[in-house]
């Protein structure tokens, strides 16, 4: 009995970290999600919704890309729902790490 009890303590532990890494995806990383806007080489213009623990909603910011190949390879459209990860490069520019298209 105590064997499963700590079996299952791990399995609650392991899905409560699980549920915070999907909003805090690292250290000094952070998880945006909004509407792609435009893109303008290097960066791209993101309606996001609030990012936990760094800004509030904003209308239009510019994101650049960690390169503009992950841009590419982004394939994004005006109008595309978009999950990002991101890092502070500067107090007011963000970095995309990842991105990915919200189906």
């Amino acid at each position: 009995m105590p064997a499963l009890v700590a079996v299952l303590l791990a399995g609650f532990a392991a899905g409560l970290w699980g549920s915070y890494r999907s909003i805090f995806p690292g250290s000094g990383r952070y998880r945006v999600s909004g509407v792609f806007e435009r893109r303008a080489g290097e960066f791209m213009i993101i309606k996001h919704d609030a990012v936990a623990g760094l800004m509030g909603e904003m209308s239009a910011m510019a994101v650049y890309a960690e390169s503009e190949a992950m841009l590419d390879r982004a394939r994004l459209e005006p109008g595309d729902r978009v999950s990002l990860i991101v890092r502070q490069a500067a107090p007011d520019t963000l970095v995309a790490v990842e991105i990915r298209k919200i189906p």
